[in-house]
């Protein structure tokens, strides 16, 4: 049913299979803001991040160098390059002024989350920042999906312009899904988000210039939740036509001798470098090819991938606006140097030269920053954790020796070592307190949470523990060490990756202590974590341990924790997986009476279901499974992280959620964001910064003591 409604902005997912979802003036002066007295306004958001507004707001205002440009004819005038009515964004601090540049500190040149997520999350439709089970309007500005769930109708805003001027229409789309992301040519392997259940590509028609619809042959229940994901390899509409059908063969006939020309193979390598957002592609065309038009708040102005600086000017065509009209974004320039190394980020960040941070900075950086935050006029961001758990211990399910694939898959095993595990003494020792005892299991805020699942076998009793070990490894040596059935002693080895993580060495090496009182001798491997993952792919380990994602929304979307799925991160059975996704083609198959069979079933129905409470009802079961199969043993809840937010950033949440699809801090309007003080935020050089980063990373971090 078609929201008769425009002014309502917010969907529940639970609806998602049946419903749809004055002029201003120049920004004012700093010393008026509300930022600078205090006053706050209420966007409705928990986090109170900046929000979509119910109303619309015609366009007002713009920045002083895009008002010289229409003024010396380089541009044209402000309401013929945006909405007549524009999507309006209101933030806490009000409405802001122009100017100054945003700092961050990315990994590396390959980092490109930060330009995904601060830049480029203009999704369809999309999280708010509080991450709620409400999807809003994006570039979509509503939608109706058919009640039987194979049909989805996208009605886009009227009047986005590309960058370059040129109107966005659901023709990109149309060739976004047709001729890119269906070309076999350009992506091979296909995200499996785009296709159906069946494996199939929907048909995709444009109804008119702003109304696409995508027919599949079958439900897709989880479709609109992963466009919300806002993925480089999913979207579909970020290929503008104009410019991009020239690299195509379809639409050029010679665009293989302009791919020669240009120093390619063939036109789908050139179409990659010069529009393609995927994974497949080298890079993501987006951070590279600064005349590939985009919908964005900032164009890329230094290239990506490469040298030690990448950077981002402002779009001059960007479709939203403040309260007032003012055309978004406030700051003129977002510059992303890449700094090798977590202390180099760390002290970058205590020295205050970074606007907003939530990536790179771990627990251990906490008093460094804390005894520089007055200083250096910043303050700690609160990144709630939607980790499920600190720490999962998973065993190889089909491990190549028949006997231990055997021991590791028995429930008594494994619910016998959790309970030989003092989980407070962990917690309170690798952790510093924070957390509580859990399974691997979705957190109890999640939409999805199992009680059984998330609280069996956590207590300390070294007593059961032994009681259910003597069911699998009965006999044992005269020091009262396990023998397995071969009667030398049992052991296995433990990988875990230690250039991710030095609390999870720490970790194991009290779980080691642990194991040992009840006869279980393990050793821990310590290996970076590209060598980890390719021991697990071959079926060359025995068991393997990492943090736990996908506790929150994300638990349904990511269910690699709860049964083996995908690739993912889970080390349990990840050739049960291959198995599962490459339907028998690869991998192993697992017994036919496993109950990781029912689990697909389930999961391959709910990807068919369009009712969510339908979808929950169907993933409870998947976990109460999961519950039975004991796959892994978790550790805890995972405690809060902190990342930075400078004091005269406004309208920047200082909370924000952690998970890979959430996309943070997309989700809070960064195009929103301004300073108090614009004239003091200009950037260092990139090779001041630089030289700065390695000395940083000759220095000592303070600690606690």
């Amino acid at each position: 049913m078609r929201n008769a409604a425009r002014s309502t902005t917010v969907f529940t997912v639970a609806a998602l299979a049946l419903t749809a979802c004055g002029g201003g003036s120049s920004p004012q002066a700093a010393g008026d803001q509300p930022g600078s007295n205090g006053d706050q306004i209420d966007t409705g958001l928990e986090t109170g991040a900046p929000a979509i507004s119910d109303e619309r707001t015609a366009p007002a205002g713009q920045a002083p160098d895009l008002e010289e440009q229409v003024e010396s004819g380089e541009l044209p005038p402000l309401e013929e390059r945006l909405p007549e009515e524009a999507v309006t964004i209101i933030g806490a601090d009000g409405p802001g002024q122009y100017g100054g540049e945003m700092a961050f500190a990315m990994g590396g040149a390959d980092d490109d989350r930060f330009l995904r997520s601060y830049v480029g999350y203009e999704p369809l439709v999309r999280w708010d920042a509080d991450w709620t089970d409400e999807l809003q309007p994006g570039v979509a500005q509503d939608w109706e999906v058919s009640e039987d769930g194979t049909t989805f109708t996208f009605h886009l805003e009227e009047g986005i312009r590309w960058s370059d001027g040129e109107p966005f229409t659901a023709d990109d789309l149309v060739f976004g899904y047709e001729d890119v992301r269906a070309n076999e040519e350009i992506e091979p392997a296909p995200n499996d988000i785009l296709v159906d259940a069946e494996g199939n590509f929907p048909e995709i028609t444009a109804l008119d210039d702003y109304t696409v619809e995508l027919e599949f042959s079958v439900p897709n229940g989880l479709f609109l939740l992963d466009l919300a994901r806002g993925r480089e390899d999913v979207d579909f509409h970020r290929f503008p036509r104009h410019y991009l059908e020239q690299y195509h063969i379809d639409y050029n006939p010679d665009a293989d001798q302009l791919a020669e020309e240009e120093g390619y193979d063939n036109w789908a390598e050139l179409f990659n470098a010069k529009g393609n957002t995927t994974l497949g592609a080298e890079h993501d065309a987006r951070w590279i090819n600064s005349e590939l038009p985009v919908i964005n708040a900032w164009i890329i102005e230094t290239p990506a991938y490469e040298g030690t600086r990448a950077t981002a000017v402002r779009n001059p065509y960007y479709w939203k606006v403040d309260e007032e009209g003012n055309q978004l974004p406030y700051v003129d320039r977002m510059v992303f140097d890449f700094i090798e190394g977590q202390e180099s980020v760390a002290f970058r960040a205590a020295g205050g030269h970074i606007a907003h941070q939530e990536r790179h900075i771990d627990h251990d950086f906490r008093p460094l920053l804390a005894e520089s935050m007055e200083e250096h006029n910043f303050s700690l961001l609160d990144i709630r954790s939607t980790d499920m758990n600190t720490a999962v211990l998973m065993f190889n399910h089909h491990h190549e020796d028949e006997d231990m694939a055997e021991i590791f898959s028995d429930h008594n095993f494994k619910a016998g070592l959790s309970h030989a595990l003092d989980r407070e003494e962990l917690i309170e020792l690798i952790y510093f307190g924070q957390g509580e005892p859990a399974q691997v299991a979705p957190q109890e805020d999640s939409p999805y949470y199992n009680e059984r699942l998330a609280t069996q076998y956590l207590d300390y009793d070294v007593d059961l523990a032994n009681e259910m070990l003597d069911e699998v490894l009965p006999e044992t040596d005269e020091n009262g060490m396990r023998l397995g059935p071969d009667g030398e002693p049992f052991t296995f080895a433990m990988d875990v990756a230690s250039d991710r993580s030095v609390e999870h060495v720490d970790l194991l090496q009290l779980v080691q202590g642990y194991w040992e009182e009840v006869g279980v001798t393990m050793e821990i491997n310590t290996m970076d974590r590209d060598l980890r993952n390719e021991l697990r792919q071959a079926n060359n380990y025995d068991a393997q341990m990492r943090d736990g994602s996908a506790g929150l929304l994300d638990a349904i979307l990511r269910p690699y924790w709860y049964m083996p799925t995908d690739e993912g991160e889970a080390s349990f059975a990840p050739l049960w997986a291959e198995w599962y996704y490459t339907d028998g083609e690869s991998g192993i198959e697992p017994p036919e009476d496993h109950p990781v069979h029912q689990q697909w079933e389930l999961y391959d129905e709910i990807m068919m279901e369009p009712d969510a409470e339908r979808q929950a009802e169907l993933f409870d079961e998947v976990l109460e499974l999961s519950a039975d199969t004991f796959w892994a043993i978790g550790v805890s809840t995972s405690p809060n992280r902190a990342g930075v937010v400078h004091n005269d950033l406004r309208n920047a949440p200082h909370i924000t959620y952690e998970a890979s699809p959430f996309m943070n801090p997309g989700p809070a309007h960064p195009e929103s964001w301004w300073w108090e003080t614009p004239e003091d935020q200009i950037v260092e050089e990139a090779d001041q910064v630089q030289e700065d980063a390695e000395q940083d990373a000759e220095r000592d971090l303070p600690t606690d003591d």
